[in-house]
């Protein structure tokens, strides 16, 4: 596996040059960067979301919020073209993929961790966010 410094001199590489996408496969995974769309993968264990809070609601139904599991600037698609993971009215299990948050050219997906309809989107594409602060409301029965 790759250190954090050797994952940071190859994003400074990429920038630097005029390659536009980067795939490296070892032993224990593999690392694909893109200029265009930014997108670095590890293979690398999941952050998760924090537990999401319960919000007093109408009788027979709970809203919860998913929070943010750390800092980061918000993406709700893999990349500017494509269909966001997830919209107002979008059905989710524990394990959908509800946004992306970067940090320091690191890409995390978050897990909704909860199951029921998406609400209300508390956050735009670009929005730097802070630890815990709510991303989505979702309706559970």
């Amino acid at each position: 596996m790759l250190s954090l410094e050797e994952i940071k001199e190859l994003v400074k590489v990429i920038e630097e040059s005029s390659l536009n996408k980067l795939e490296l496969k070892y032993e224990d995974g593999k690392i694909l960067m893109e200029k265009a769309s930014m997108v670095a993968n590890e293979v690398m264990p999941t952050i998760n979301t924090v537990a999401p809070v319960a919000v007093p609601a109408k009788t027979g139904e709970q809203i919860v919020e998913i929070t943010a599991p750390m800092v980061g600037t918000f993406y709700s698609a893999q990349d500017p073209k494509s269909e966001p993971f997830v919209k107002v009215g979008s059905k989710v299990t524990p394990n959908t993929v509800v946004c992306i948050l970067e940090a320091m050219k690191l890409f995390s997906e978050i897990e909704a961790e909860v199951e029921g309809e998406i609400t209300e989107i508390l956050v735009k594409d670009g929005d730097f966010i802070e630890f815990g602060q709510p991303l989505f409301k979702v309706k559970t029965v």
